[in-house]
């Protein structure tokens, strides 16, 4: 019986509290509090973005090209094998 009535107690406290979230949640001056949050926030994230300083551009002409795989077909070592599938096939 004892048993009973503490799930009892457990469930009511349980569903009393989150009656008492939700009431809170949807009431109008929660929703007016968070919208006037937003807002001041946009206001403050367009505020810092006209702030914002205007960099000079300097990364002109910084890749370098190079033809390192010609370079590296011209070391690397010929091996007969390639050769002689070339030969059988023509």
């Amino acid at each position: 019986m004892l048993k009973n009535i503490k799930y009892i107690f457990f469930l009511l406290s349980i569903s009393i509290f989150l009656i008492l979230i939700g009431i809170f949640y949807f009431s109008e001056e929660n929703i007016k509090a968070i919208n006037k949050s937003r807002a001041l926030f946009l206001n403050n994230i367009n505020v810092d973005i006209q702030n914002l300083p205007y960099l000079k551009n300097d990364t002109n002409n910084i890749v370098e090209y190079t033809d390192d795989l010609e370079i590296f077909k011209k070391k690397r070592k010929k091996y007969k094998f390639f050769d002689l599938l070339k030969t059988t096939n023509e």
